[in-house]
């Protein structure tokens, strides 16, 4: 190869290297635009709140009776279903009355004939009383004529008693609600032969709801009738009144009797479980909003922002949830600034704009 042809070569090397040094060369870094997003900010502070000590309780309705009769007979006419709304004087049974209606017409019959008996009695009463003025008869006598006079009036007065007897049993015959409510048990179906004191049915007014609970002597102690107490049930927390305490406790258990009263607007039906919160003492936690908690593939956490108003995800472990926010139980100190809002739009590392300080 002459001395033109290797010149030529060795610049043609040269070109093709520098060009790929300058295409394998990067632009200049150019600085990373964060994201901004708005939301509200809060500073973590550690503060008072009530310990408490949960006990269960259970849901009840706070008018509840059983319903029986005071006649002995055949149960009819019994037309309700459990769970069926009834109104207050509505017919829920009926009882067979022929032993009553048995009963009142001997009692007429007995009043018919003490009636004629004491017919008798008057006319005798006053024949004698004008030969008693006339001293006609001996006064031993006359005295024989006014007791059975008086006697005769007595059982006239004994019989319209039992008439008026036999005709309020009667009454007891036909069964009506007391109150509006709901039948929550049949016992007894038409055609049971029904005893005084017997159940047939049950019947609660489940428009009042309480809650009643056994609570140890130390709880009872610091209970107050109208305290406002927090009964939860399947994540909900309901705002509860104490309603009464029972001052005496139980033999067996050593409990007392706890009756506390719910909202009409409470979602709580009778029958269900509950857990109530006894406040006992005051203690210090961290506190911070429901709204500042997030839940990430099941981590709970918070966003705090640094010095330079940069959000980032931090895993908590959150405690007790009050009406004033959720404890956190670790992850989290005081001072420190969290998010308190919009905690959708904000990813680890964005710039946070604060749009207002939340108190906690």
């Amino acid at each position: 190869m002459n001395t033109w042809k290797r010149t030529v070569l060795i610049a043609a090397l040269a070109c093709s290297a520098t060009g790929l040094a300058a295409c394998s060369k990067s632009p200049p870094d150019a600085r990373q635009v964060q994201r901004q997003v708005p939301a509200p900010v809060m500073q973590t502070e550690s503060r008072s709140v009530a310990a408490f000590a949960r006990v269960p309780g259970t849901v009840t309705a706070r008018q509840q009776i059983q319903l029986g009769s005071r006649l002995s007979g055949y149960i009819r006419a019994l037309r309700v279903r459990d769970g069926q709304a009834v109104k207050a004087g509505q017919l829920l049974f009926e009882i067979d009355p022929t032993a009553v209606l048995g009963q009142v017409q001997q009692a007429r019959a007995g009043l018919a004939e003490a009636e004629s008996a004491l017919t008798d009695a008057r006319s005798n009463y006053d024949r004698f009383k004008v030969l008693y003025t006339q001293q006609a008869i001996p006064e031993k006598q006359w005295d024989q004529v006014k007791s059975a006079y008086a006697m005769a009036q007595a059982r006239v007065a004994a019989a319209q008693g039992g008439i008026s007897t036999a005709q309020s049993q009667l009454r007891y015959a036909r069964v009506t609600a007391p109150f509006s409510g709901i039948i929550t048990r049949k016992f007894m179906q038409n055609g049971d032969l029904a005893s005084p004191g017997q159940p047939i049915l049950a019947l609660a007014d489940i428009s009042r709801l309480e809650v009643q609970c056994s609570v140890s002597g130390t709880l009872y102690r610091s209970l107050q009738i109208g305290q406002k107490v927090v009964v939860s049930a399947d994540g909900n927390s309901v705002p509860a009144t104490v309603l009464d305490l029972v001052g005496a406790a139980d033999a067996m258990t050593h409990g007392h009797m706890v009756k506390l009263s719910l909202p009409a607007a409470s979602t709580l039906q009778a029958g269900d479980y509950v857990s109530v919160e006894v406040p006992v003492t005051q203690r210090r936690a961290l506190m911070v909003p429901a709204a500042a908690l997030l839940d990430r593939a099941g981590i709970p956490g918070v966003f705090v922002v640094d010095a330079q108003d940069i959000a980032h995800y931090r895993m908590v472990r959150p405690g007790q949830r009050t009406p004033e926010g959720v404890e956190i139980l670790s992850g989290l100190s005081a001072g420190e600034t969290v998010v308190a809002g919009n905690l959708a739009a904000v990813n680890n590392g964005d710039h946070i704009a604060p749009t207002g300080a939340v108190h906690g």
